[in-house]
Order: structure tokens, then C-alpha cells, then sequence
């Protein structure tokens, strides 16, 4: 039996917290304003000398749910939004949007402090999955049987971590990309 690795059990820690949220809809719901990028942009490189350590980097100013939209999903996907949870505003999200062979896909994203992302990099490197050129500063994708979902994990050093997990190579990677455009910049 294969432990998959410490990151799936944060995010299934994340999904329990996500699946109770506010009473009286989802948080992005059709008739809600536009959303607004929140967390923190790119520093200036004079800044970056001053920033903190990772072990103290907060990302839970983070709302994952407006950086990437369930609708931006959607459009990635190519179906329509499936279902908007009710879900807390931070830094997890699930998203879920007609399409894969259930009818739809599910997705899971959390942005974490970038100290957990570099600890399973240093102390789970055969866990990770495959080296993912180009994305952050360093990049995993491994493909999980049991689950039939791809992982993605990535570090953008002294800023943040990302992990993406579902359905489809093309579109958990696509998630990645879009997530770290939003928030790092092109």
C-alpha cells in the first residue's frame, strides 16, 4: 500500500474545513460582484530583502475561490460550473465543473506556506511524482490510482505553495498555471 503523502492530508483537512461554510449560499455565487485578486503581489526587489522567513509567511490571506473563480475553471475545463459549495473564504478551494467520466470533475486547490511545500520536497522526493519544468520554482505532478487524480505540487520560494489535485493532466496543470499567473504575474 502507498501512502500518496503528507500534502493529501493537509488537503483533506482543507476539504473538511471548505465543506462548512456560511449559511445562505455559495461564496461565488452568479449574482455576486466581480471578484478581486486578494493575497499579496509580487514585491519590489527592493523589498525582497526584508521579506520574512518562510516559516513565517502568512497565506491565509489568501481566498482562493476569488484568485481563481469557479467560473475560470469552467472555461479552462470547457463545461459549465457543475455545483458552487458553500465554502470559508481562505486559502482552499474546491471546484466543480461538468466534464471527466462521472459526469464532472472535481478539483481541490490550496495555497500554503511555502515551509510545508518545501519540507515534502526535502523529506518525500520519491512521493512527489514527476519534476514539472517552467512551473514555480520547482514543481511535482504525480498521478495517484486509487483516487484516478493527478497532483500537483509547487513552490514559488519565500512566497507560497500550491497544490492541485483532480481530475485530467492537462486541466489540474492548467489550474497550476492559472493560480501562479494571478498571483506571481506572467
Amino acid at each position: 500500500m502507498r501512502i500518496h503523502r503528507t500534502g493529501l492530508g493537509l488537503s483533506s483537512l482543507m476539504l473538511a474545513a471548505l465543506a462548512c461554510g456560511p449559511a445562505g449560499g455559495a461564496v461565488n455565487s452568479p449574482t455576486s460582484p466581480a471578484p478581486t485578486l486578494a493575497g499579496p503581489t509580487a514585491a519590489p526587489a527592493s523589498q525582497a530583502a526584508s521579506a520574512p522567513a518562510s516559516s513565517d509567511i502568512d497565506v491565509s490571506s489568501y481566498i482562493a475561490c476569488e484568485i481563481v473563480t469557479a467560473q475560470d475553471v469552467a472555461d479552462l475545463v470547457g463545461g459549465p460550473i457543475y455545483r458552487e459549495l458553500e465554502q470559508e473564504p481562505g486559502p482552499g478551494c474546491i471546484y466543480e465543473v461538468e466534464a471527466g467520466p462521472d459526469g464532472y470533475a472535481q478539483f481541490i486547490v490550496y495555497v500554503q506556506p511555502p515551509n510545508l511545500i518545501e519540507a515534502m520536497i526535502e523529506t518525500l522526493p520519491e512521493e512527489l511524482g514527476q519534476p514539472v519544468a517552467g512551473v514555480g520554482d520547482e514543481a511535482f505532478l504525480d498521478y495517484n490510482d486509487g483516487s484516478e487524480t493527478y497532483d500537483l505540487v509547487v513552490l514559488v520560494r519565500g512566497r507560497f505553495g500550491l497544490e492541485v489535485i483532480g481530475e485530467g493532466e492537462d486541466w489540474v496543470r492548467g489550474i497550476g498555471e492559472l493560480f501562479l499567473s494571478r498571483l506571481v504575474g506572467p
